[in-house]
């Protein structure tokens, strides 16, 4: 629902941002869309933010640093430059009938994404799993995704905070019949770290929603294909369609979705390596194209979009494979 509204700012430079929606816009280019701020004084030295939004958050519950609270109570400083410069890291969980789905990675992973950007804080194992079972509780949602982010502060702990948002779906049919991807010359900064910094991400993914596509995928400098702005890639050539191939993790987010499939498919003695995908290889027609993700989990890749190019893509062999290792996987996890 798209919204206009005023919001005033105090003399400290305060408004509320989970209405305002400034860390959606940096985190979930999908879900919020935070169009344009405009600020003028009103005689008494405050500032008024009026802005045009796109906000979809959901229950009643969220967290600041562990505690449960109303979303509303989530504030932050205009001039905060940790917040604006997207100094920070997060995950995205999802929760499916009420069940949340593999907190302990994510939780690892956030923390391995800290300590790359070296960001200091307070929290210890399993202190984010059981926090977010409590927000899960409290907001008795059964189809969600939960949004954490931990924000790096330069003298102090970082400050860490929770919410949930609509779980996400791959379009009706995307599972049998691939969907469309655009793809987008550029990379991420610190590809291993989920940072907060999504400028990159953000512009890409806007890019390929107006064209009707499920993600951007982003080819480096070296002219390799090496993820997308929210999903992995694995990719089969036809001509040798026993093997699956991933990027190589020093070029791309490891995503929890992506491991939980590889080690599956070790498990299962099946060949999968991690390789370079040439972008000159991936728009030959002889490569087969999968994604995964949280909310994606392995969906084949039906065309790609390179500017004024479609090139559609042979079908995937091994997707529904793919599927049923990870789905068995979690099961037993």
């Amino acid at each position: 629902m798209h919204k206009e509204d005023d919001f005033c700012a105090n003399r400290n430079g305060r408004f509320h941002w989970a209405q305002a929606g400034f860390f959606g816009a940096s985190a979930h280019p999908a879900l919020f869309s935070f169009h344009a701020v405009l600020y003028q004084a009103d005689g008494t030295g405050a500032r008024i933010a009026r802005i045009v939004y796109t906000t979809r958050m959901l229950g009643t519950n969220a967290l600041m640093n562990g505690r449960l609270v109303s979303p509303k109570d989530l504030v932050f400083p205009l001039d905060d430059t940790d917040i604006t410069s997207g100094y920070g890291c997060y995950e995205t969980l999802k929760v499916r009938k009420g069940l949340l789905y593999l907190a302990d990675w994510h939780e690892e992973r956030l923390f391995a994404s800290a300590r790359m950007l070296g960001i200091r804080h307070a929290l210890v194992d399993g202190q984010i799993v059981r926090a977010l079972s409590a927000l899960v509780d409290a907001n008795r949602l059964r189809d969600c995704n939960i949004k954490v982010m931990l924000v790096g502060r330069q003298q102090r702990d970082a400050d860490w905070y929770a919410f949930a948002l609509p779980a996400l779906f791959v379009p009706e049919g995307g599972y049998e019949s691939g969907v469309d991807c655009l793809v987008w010359q550029g990379e991420r900064p610190f590809p291993s770290a989920k940072s907060l910094s999504l400028l990159q991400s953000i512009i890409a993914f806007r890019a390929a929603s107006d064209r009707g596509c499920w993600d951007a995928l982003l080819v480096n400098r070296r002219g390799e294909m090496c993820e997308g702005t929210r999903t992995n890639i694995f990719w089969q050539r036809i001509e040798e369609l026993d093997v699956v191939y991933t990027p190589p993790s020093s070029d791309a987010l490891e995503g929890l979705t992506r491991k939980l499939i590889m080690e599956a498919m070790a498990k299962a003695g099946k060949p999968i390596m991690e390789q370079p995908l040439r972008l000159s290889e991936a728009l030959s027609g002889r490569i087969a194209i999968m994604l995964s993700s949280t909310s994606t989990i392995v969906a084949p890749v039906a065309r790609l979009m390179d500017g004024q190019s479609v090139v559609t893509l042979p079908k995937p062999p091994a997707a529904g494979e793919l599927l049923e290792l990870y789905r068995s996987a979690v099961a037993a996890t």
